[in-house]
């Protein structure tokens, strides 16, 4: 089952994805900030990762950096979802190492699992 770590610090987007996921069949863990995240990520096999850009503690430009720095699995793919929606940040993120870039106000839920999927190329 392709696991999928959703890191948003909004407690209704992240149970709405949530929902969302386990429907299309992906076991699901959330975390409400960036120093979750990589702690979840020390711990379990993670194959794709919902971040948000603007979370506590660690931000998620932090966060992509970090886990693209060789201590973690290079295979998880990390997809930002955001409402920061300019150019330089798309181009920060994809720097950094993100496999992609959602904003989230112009995706339904159902829209963005499908948009993941795309991304990746893994389904649930």
């Amino acid at each position: 089952m392709t696991k999928v770590l959703i890191a948003e610090d909004d407690l209704m987007i992240s149970e709405i994805y949530e929902r969302k996921f386990k429907e299309k069949g992906f076991e699901v863990l959330t975390a409400f900030s960036g120093d979750q995240v990589l702690e979840i990520v020390k711990k379990e096999k993670v194959d794709i990762i919902l971040l948000d850009l603007l979370i506590p503690k660690i931000d998620g430009f932090a966060v992509i950096e970090e886990l693209r720095n060789g201590r973690y699995d290079q295979n998880i793919k990390i997809i930002v979802s955001s409402n920061l929606s300019q150019q330089a940040d798309y181009e920060k993120a994809m720097k950094l190492g993100a496999n992609g870039f959602i904003v989230k106000s112009q995706y339904t839920p159902s829209e963005m699992l499908g948009e993941i999927k795309r991304l990746t190329g893994i389904g649930g």
